[in-house]
């Protein structure tokens, strides 16, 4: 949970980033405006391969959705993640397309 939590802190401070849930115990929900930007997000992550995240839907939205839920998640895990939302995000975000 401590993890999950510390993730989703960083994932709110990336611009146009949102998390939607309260992140109680593994799982975050997060979304980047509106659904097609989400699945663009979602798609730039599994094609990178650097982390393992994936899309669904929650409450009517896309959302990318994380959970943190192995023991062996450590500080170095957490940064690469963030920096790896981070980087998807600002270039869909961004995008002038």
């Amino acid at each position: 949970g401590a993890q999950a939590k510390i993730l989703a802190e960083e994932f709110a401070l990336i611009p146009g980033v949102e998390v939607l849930n309260d992140v109680t115990f593994t799982q975050i929900c997060v979304s980047f405006g509106d659904d097609a930007k989400t699945r663009q997000v979602t798609e730039k992550l599994i094609a990178e391969g650097a982390v393992w995240m994936s899309g669904s839907r929650w409450r009517d939205r896309e959302v990318l959705r994380i959970s943190v839920c192995n023991w062996s998640t450590d500080d170095d895990d957490i940064a690469q993640s963030v920096a790896a939302v981070k980087r998807a995000a600002l270039s869909v975000l961004n995008s002038t397309d």
